[in-house]
């Protein structure tokens, strides 16, 4: 009979399973990815060009005036940053042995597995980033205490940076900061009537959204832990340029009698805006 559905390569059937799996793995990429949302976003995936140019307009100051006398100009030059979109990507190999015994719903936890592998590279990229920020806040090799959290917030007030802000700490940061609060005995957390909805789960602290990401990059020689407080959106000095989401393609190998999962994604990720109304590095003990 002809055309039937079937497993063999090139058929409707080998479509299918790859369309499966494509949507499972951007299910996966978006639902495990933290940082995007967060940070300015760049969207050029109907554009001509792999590159973003992100102005950064200077501080201006206004001054006093005299009667009859005439105004001086005042010159408006511009920095910007170029952020580039390139390829990153996943590969594993499917053999026809592990399909004939699973069918296509023994794909699904490679599907998953990939997608988070994809979502994972992506918030690592644009939290390694941060390390370009001018400020710092924590000590190498010291826990992260409540001081250090207040001392972010207040870097980027006096920065003028634009609420509201959100910080992502390494889960061994906010386990810290947890720690640090439960022992404090200040006015605002030592009384009977204490947060404890707070303390428990961090989910906002002082107005400051807290999100926990492993992806929080190791740093000094692997010492510290590296996380980030910033403006939220478009405020934010953390940028992430999107060409192309998750892609997924199978190619098969015959000889190896195998199928393999490709995943590829193109994107630019960087640091737009280094000083304080960009955000604030929170540099604390390893865990």
């Amino acid at each position: 009979m002809a055309n039937e559905v079937t497993t063999s390569a090139g058929s409707a059937g080998e479509l299918i399973a790859a369309e499966i799996v494509s949507r499972l793995v951007i299910d996966a990429a978006y639902a495990e990815a933290a940082l995007p949302p967060l940070v300015r976003v760049a969207d050029i995936s109907s554009e001509s060009t792999l590159s973003v140019d992100f102005p950064k307009w200077p501080l201006l100051t206004a001054a006093d005036l005299t009667e009859a006398a005439d105004m001086s100009n005042t010159a408006v030059n511009t920095s910007s940053t170029l952020l580039t979109a390139d390829e990153a990507g996943i590969m594993i190999t499917v053999t026809d042995m592990l399909l004939n015994g699973a069918g296509l719903g023994g794909l699904e936890p490679f599907a998953t597995e990939l997608g988070k592998a994809l979502a994972n590279k992506i918030d690592a990229d644009l939290l390694l980033s941060a390390s370009s920020f001018t400020n710092s806040v924590g000590a190498s090799g010291v826990d992260m205490t409540e001081d250090d959290f207040l001392s972010a917030i207040y870097t980027l007030e006096l920065g003028s940076a634009k609420g509201p802000f959100v910080a992502v700490l390494h889960p061994y940061q906010v386990s810290n900061l947890r720690r640090a609060i439960a022992a404090s005995t200040g006015a605002v957390w030592g009384g009977p009537s204490t947060p404890a909805v707070d303390l428990g789960s961090l989910g906002t602290l002082y107005g400051v959204d807290i999100v926990q990401s492993t992806n929080c990059a190791s740093v000094n020689v692997n010492a510290d832990r590296m996380g980030v407080m910033m403006p939220l959106g478009n405020q934010s000095g953390l940028a992430y340029v999107l060409k192309t989401g998750a892609k997924t393609e199978f190619q098969r190998d015959a000889s190896l009698r195998a199928t393999e999962i490709v995943v590829t994604a193109v994107y630019g990720h960087g640091c737009v805006n280094a000083a304080a109304n960009g955000g604030v590095k929170i540099i604390t003990n390893h865990e």
